[in-house]
């Protein structure tokens, strides 16, 4: 009954991880409904402070959890003493509105089977 259940599991996270890089070349290739009046040199700020997110981050607009309001999803990676590389995806939740958003702290998304860690996308090659 276990490896059912884990079986399970991990055909969600592989649909959840395809359903994220879906979103994510839509996103680069295709034509998105939000635009932005961001002007050189301003930021997106995170509660009073810049959101700040690594080298080659891939960030996507898109209404996650359903309110109606566009959210932001940033995908990243980091490297670890040993060199190996991990992939991890950064939500923070649109508070304002579409036309004024307003993002106020971040989660990352988790997965969950008996306890929740953070997604990692090397463990999937």
């Amino acid at each position: 009954m276990r490896e059912r259940v884990n079986t399970v599991w991990s055909l969600k996270i592989r649909i959840l991880l395809f359903a994220l890089l879906l979103i994510v070349l839509l996103n680069e290739h295709y034509y998105s409904d939000f635009h932005t009046n961001l002007l050189p040199g301003v930021y997106i700020q995170d509660g009073p402070a810049d959101l700040k997110a690594n080298n080659w981050s891939v960030p996507v607009v898109y209404d996650w959890d359903g309110d109606g309001k566009k959210d932001l999803l940033v995908g990243n990676s980091y490297t670890d003493q040993n060199t190996r590389s991990y992939g991890y995806v950064t939500f923070y939740k649109n508070t304002g509105t579409d036309s004024r958003p307003l993002f106020s702290g971040h989660t990352l998304v988790q997965t969950c089977t008996d306890t929740c860690v953070p997604v990692n996308s090397a463990a999937f090659g």
